[in-house]
């Protein structure tokens, strides 16, 4: 005796959509919970207006770049091989806040004995990734807010290769290793910056 087979169950629209007025609640959700917690660094100092010759790209002063977020590197050694990578490494940064439209600049402060080296980044140079003299009275400030910043003098600016934040104010916001956890964090917290202002 034949059994007649079972109709297939009718599938239902039903979880489909829930899952989906679900994932839409959770995109919109997430934009305002990362804004509540995640925050640019408060001030560490606030700079006197500086300027320093622009060696390629625009100029790079405090006039120049006023309402720009500036990450700066500094260079003073002799530049060989390390030093080069060390710089092209920097100006990737370049290519993670071009969507923000020139709200973000790099700058690279080069002293005489480092500017052999790095001449061929110099002939690159944009106004998004600018090359400026590292000129002593600059550099003094940028050293006294690293002191500021680890409640201690004994680390050379010169020669930590930090990643500096500077926001739309020209205020000094934080130091950032020169490694990759580093330049990701000095980069999130530029775009912080920049989209939303020095006072969130």
């Amino acid at each position: 005796m034949m059994v007649d087979s079972l109709p297939e169950p009718k599938s239902s629209w039903k979880p489909y959509v829930i899952g989906f007025l679900i994932g839409a609640v959770i995109l919109t959700v997430i934009p305002f919970l990362q804004r509540r917690f995640l925050k640019a660094p408060p001030p560490v100092r606030q700079l006197p207006a500086w300027s320093v010759a622009s060696l390629g790209g625009g100029e790079v002063s405090s006039a120049a770049l006023a309402g720009k977020v500036v990450l700066a590197t500094i260079e003073i050694a002799p530049c060989a091989a390390p030093c080069l990578e060390r710089h092209q490494n920097f100006g990737t940064a370049a290519h993670h806040v071009d969507d923000l439209k020139g709200a973000i600049v790099l700058v690279s402060l080069v002293g005489p004995d480092a500017q052999p080296g790095l001449a061929d980044l110099v002939k690159g140079a944009t106004p998004a990734w600018r090359f400026g003299a590292a000129e002593a009275p600059f550099i003094a400030e940028l050293q006294a807010a690293l002191d500021q910043f680890r409640g201690a003098t004994d680390m050379e600016i010169s020669r930590s290769h930090a990643v500096v934040l500077i926001d739309q104010d020209n205020a000094l916001r934080g130091f950032w290793p020169d490694d990759g956890a580093g330049r990701g964090n000095s980069i999130n917290a530029a775009r912080l910056l920049a989209k939303h202002g020095p006072n969130p």
